[in-house]
């Protein structure tokens, strides 16, 4: 009998039991909210990180295609004659010009036609494949940044900002002292000044 009753005692209760289970939940919900906050959180850093990446190459594309640009004339897709040489209409929120623009070979001309343009949420980069091409499909191009409501563009020409250009027939042969692009949303909001350092008038 007494040895009955000794192995009995050496067993665990039911209430023994039952703490173990609720101490071994409570540390997996504590565990699991850690490892899922890590989570979040490292998912948050990459994001950022991305955003930061895309935002660099960007600038990187943007600035060295305006610094790079030509004061040079520019003809429409039939052949007529802008009376610009760097053009912005108002309201279009698009910019057009000519720039150097490395192209891996030296078979074809380093100068081509760059357009930046605002669509459906979306900033734009495309080039021409020349500097005044006669076919509209004659062209690549690439989303620099989506998932923005409104695109501003203004030029400067040294005295005061516009929102086109050429501003008048004087600048109608200049490139702008200084552009300025603003990307903007509820929650963000990207700009860019950029001096294309021509100060050059082109002649007609």
């Amino acid at each position: 009998m007494k040895k009955d009753e000794q192995k009995y005692t050496q067993g665990f209760t039911l209430i023994e039991v039952l703490i173990s289970v609720i101490i071994i939940t409570i540390i997996t919900l504590v565990s699991t909210n850690i490892l899922q906050s890590s989570l979040t959180i490292r998912e948050s850093t990459f994001k950022s990180l991305d955003e930061v990446k895309k935002f660099n190459l960007a600038s990187s594309i943007i600035r060295r295609d305006l610094r790079q640009s030509l004061n040079v004339p520019m003809r429409s897709f039939y052949g007529e004659d802008y009376d610009a040489t760097f053009l912005s209409i108002e309201g279009s929120r698009s910019m057009i010009f000519s720039s150097l623009v490395e192209s891996g070979t030296l078979q074809n001309s380093l100068v081509k036609r760059i357009e930046y343009f605002y669509e459906n949420g979306s900033f734009y980069r495309r080039q021409y494949f020349s500097d005044n091409p006669y076919m509209e499909e004659d062209y690549f191009e690439f989303i620099l940044f989506d998932n923005f409501d409104e695109l501003n563009l203004s030029f400067s020409d040294g005295n005061e900002w516009s929102n086109y250009w050429p501003k008048d027939p004087i600048t109608s042969g200049k490139i702008p002292r200084l552009i300025r692009i603003n990307l903007s949303s509820n929650n963000k909001s990207l700009e860019w000044i950029v001096s294309p350092n021509i100060e050059n008038v082109y002649e007609q």
